[in-house]
């Protein structure tokens, strides 16, 4: 067990590892696919110094001192933190719309109370704003080991009067019981897998142990097991950061695989050749500014992305990087190290640092409240409130028509309706457009993620077969109810189709591993089938071409940046390949179903237009505003060109 602690260069190297991997991957995923798991990392180390620091006070004294304990991590923690948060201000109230700027204010309050976690992970949605927005994301890992250090120190000093065994057992057992606890939420509830603290308590744990440990493996080991260890732990930790990408969920059993690559180098690195290159000088240093480099990172590629698109090029990654290693050196030398120190060499004492964090800590949610008032860029007289109404969520009828089967009369704009619109939101969004064309009325009948086709659904982590059951239900609800309507005379669907790339759950349980764009094919030409059978036209309408970046927000920010009109548009060489594919598969079904391309309308002449005049044409990455859907249903007579297909194959 650790009894006195000094300072060792190779853990952190270990940090250096932890924070570029997360930077590089958040800069493009390509570099370091499984980078994320950088914070994972951080969590062991974390549990491994602390409860290191925790023993050695334990030792000595046989008590927690809570106050200084938490004066050490206020002082570790929140400076920097307040820094980059108020440095954020000017850069939300240039480029954040007025309703960001309100969500950007509540996170700023639950970032100052530590729960931010609990608020992402309750903000995660098909239709809640993409992460790569919010410039305080990442804080959700400062959030879950503050939290796990308001109890755990407590927990420690209960154990610690029952002996080394009895506190090692008691910690093994949460350890096990919060892993078990991720392996079965990572296909239940994932979202909340990630957020939230017991599912997350596991990583730090892992290295509370390791402190805690009754041997000390270093000691033990002979020389050459120890850099056989050490080498392994390290190859461990690049095997998860290269080889395990987003496709896998996380946390899982999977994040055993840098979990114990962490743990081998902190327990046997220290005088190794491995611990030699950790500790060499370039990733000693980059560790020691590890944390202000977690912190800046983050807002500046956010920011970065919402002035110049999704998609950074390396002539703006490579400067992004090396601001964040130029801040964070900044923020080391003048915000942390200083204010770090305690006791009478500290530039600040206890109650000065207390009482100008905490006025700070509740002015700074105060000051967001003036944001909107601060100036804003315009397009043609539009306010920012106005830019934001073009890209509002486009739920059809109604909001109530989402999610769930349903008859309410504002999901219907006749009592006889001519039309059905089936689907999930890409269902939604064609429904200003169909409403222009359909003279004697439509009903709406849409659930996101659901592709409207018999027996069949996606399956995903997020999407678990429990969703994938009520996807199929709802589905079969409104066959049922289609069959009993005399007045419906056709049918219009249409989804991303993303199902072609995504494993397949059929009616009973049984899972098609991806792709299987042939069951896919298959659903769709009996549910085709089956309508027609019912004296109905079934009408597919594709989804609009994409490039994979989010063209509503590359709208939003070229109309606060006065950028001319046609700054989004993108050539259609220049359509996402799996969007391709999807246009290609539904060219081919088009043989025995009728479908419509949006392609054309949207991409005349070899260029794909995302605004129109004033009027936006898409609102996130491939959706159509409500404004750009009427106006393809008015300028392209959509409904026109539906019915025409439908007809061909009578």
């Amino acid at each position: 067990m650790a009894t006195h602690l000094r300072y060792r260069p190779d853990i952190d190297g270990l940090r250096a590892i932890a924070v570029l991997a997360v930077i590089l991957y958040h800069a493009d995923a390509t570099l370091v696919p499984g980078g994320y798991l950088g914070v994972d990392l951080f969590f062991v180390i974390s549990g491994y110094l602390i409860t290191a620091l925790l023993a050695r006070d334990l030792e000595a004294t046989g008590r927690v001192s809570l106050g200084s304990f938490y004066e050490r991590r206020a002082r570790r923690i929140l400076p920097a933190l307040l820094v980059v948060v108020i440095a954020t201000l000017p850069f939300a109230a240039m480029w954040m719309l007025p309703s960001r700027l309100a969500e950007y204010w509540v996170s700023i309050l639950t970032v100052m109370g530590f729960s931010s976690n609990l608020l992402f992970w309750f903000r995660t949605g098909y239709f809640m704003p993409a992460g790569e927005q919010e410039p305080l994301l990442h804080t959700w890992s400062l959030s879950v080991e503050e939290q796990f250090y308001l109890f755990f120190p407590l927990l420690l000093w209960f154990l610690w009067r029952y002996g080394r065994r009895a506190r090692f057992v008691a910690l093994a057992a949460l350890f096990i019981a919060s892993l078990i606890l991720t392996n079965w939420l990572v296909g239940r509830a994932p979202s909340a897998n990630f957020y939230l603290l017991p599912s997350r308590a596991w990583e730090l744990l892992a290295g509370a142990l390791l402190a805690l440990s009754p041997l000390s493996l270093g000691a033990l080991s002979s020389r050459i097991w120890r850099e056989i260890g050490a080498a392994t732990g390290l190859v461990l930790i690049f095997i998860s950061l290269f080889l395990l990408d987003e496709s896998i969920a996380m946390p899982s059993f999977w994040a055993l695989i840098p979990v114990c690559g962490a743990v081998l180098v902190i327990a046997v690195s220290d005088g190794t050749w491995t611990g030699r290159l950790l500790g060499s000088p370039v990733p000693r240093a980059i560790g020691l500014i590890s944390y202000s480099a977690y912190l800046w990172h983050w807002p500046l590629f956010v920011f970065a992305r919402l002035r110049f698109g999704e998609a950074l090029t390396q002539s703006v990654i490579v400067p992004l990087v090396l601001a964040t290693l130029g801040l964070a050196t900044l923020s080391y030398f003048f915000v942390e190290r200083p204010l770090r120190r305690r006791g009478p060499g500290s530039p600040v004492n206890l109650r000065t640092f207390a009482l100008v964090t905490g006025a700070v800590v509740i002015l700074l949610p105060l000051a967001t409240a003036v944001l909107p008032l601060l100036p804003r860029g315009s397009l043609t007289g539009l306010t920012a409130v106005e830019i934001e109404a073009k890209v509002a969520t486009n739920y059809g009828l109604s909001e109530v028509c989402e999610g769930a089967f349903t008859l309410d009369p504002v999901c219907r704009t006749s009592d006889t309706p001519e039309v059905l619109i089936w689907g999930d939101s890409f269902a939604m969004h064609l429904v200003p457009a169909i409403k222009v064309g359909a003279s004697h009325g439509l009903i709406q009948m849409t659930k996101s993620v659901c592709i409207p086709a018999v027996g069949i659904s996606v399956m995903t982590p997020e999407y678990p077969a429990a969703w994938a059951e009520g996807c199929i239900a709802f589905n079969d609800a409104v066959l049922d109810w289609l069959a009993t309507q005399e007045s419906i005379d056709t049918v219009v669907v249409s989804s991303p189709f993303g199902l072609v790339f995504n494993d397949v759950y059929q009616r009973g349980g049984a899972i098609a591993a991806a792709p299987r764009p042939d069951l896919v094919a298959d659903a769709l030409s009996a549910t085709a089938q089956r309508i027609q059978a019912m004296g109905k036209a079934f009408v597919i309408v594709s989804p609009p071409p994409v490039t994979g970046e989010d063209l509503g927000q590359c709208l939003v920010q070229a109309a606060l940046a006065q950028r001319p009109t046609d700054a989004c548009d993108f050539p259609v060489d220049g359509i996402h390949r799996l969007s391709r594919l999807v246009l290609d598969f539904l060219d081919d079904l088009s043989e025995d179903v009728p479908v419509v391309s949006l392609v054309p309308l949207i991409c005349p002449e070899a260029e794909c237009i995302t605004r129109q005049g004033d009027t936006f044409i898409y609102r996130d990455q491939g959706h159509l505003s409500i404004e750009g859907s009427a106006l393809i249903g008015r300028y392209h007579s959509l409904f026109k060109l539906v019915q025409n297909a439908a007809s061909a194959v009578d």
